[in-house]
């Protein structure tokens, strides 16, 4: 399989639709490196998790690209190298294996944005329940200081 996944590095630029970009790698480069890795590893009794695709994952959203945009690049990466995959592989059963691997990746990258926005959204319902409870607290003291100065006033 490792013959599958090096003519699927021909593929890359394409796939990715490369252009002057500067340093880095293009917008869905993650998935479409996943993507070889997986059908490299075709030939394993046991794959595993692919721990590259979830750091890839997780530092795009540390650097603040969206879930919506990660996602929209893993669709945008999926349907280019199927018409790629379709244009250049002569063998159906490699075309099948490229676009059974390539579902698999794009499948985990929606597990892992899906994991990472709910984590997020626990954190932000974590911050804001906290910032209630501040503000709560304030005006109880507030409240008792009023209390403590009308007291002491007199009124």
């Amino acid at each position: 399989m490792s013959h599958l996944a090096d003519r699927l590095l021909v593929l890359r630029d394409e796939v990715l639709v490369t252009v002057e970009r500067g340093q880095g790698d293009p917008p869905g480069s993650e998935i479409f490196d996943a993507v070889v890795r997986g059908v490299a590893a075709l030939d394993d009794t046991t794959p595993g998790i692919d721990l590259t695709l979830h750091d890839a994952i997780a530092r795009r959203l540390a650097w603040g690209d969206t879930e919506t945009s990660i996602l929209g690049d893993a669709e945008d990466v999926f349907a280019r190298l199927i018409h790629a995959a379709h244009r250049s592989l002569r063998d159906p059963q490699e075309e099948a294996l490229v676009l059974d691997v390539a579902s698999q990746v794009v499948t985990a990258a929606a597990r892992i944005v899906a994991v990472a926005a709910a984590s997020r959204a626990s954190r932000e319902r974590a911050t804001r329940l906290r910032e209630e409870i501040a503000q709560k607290t304030l005006h109880e003291v507030l409240e008792q200081q009023r209390d403590a100065l009308a007291r002491l006033t007199g009124g």
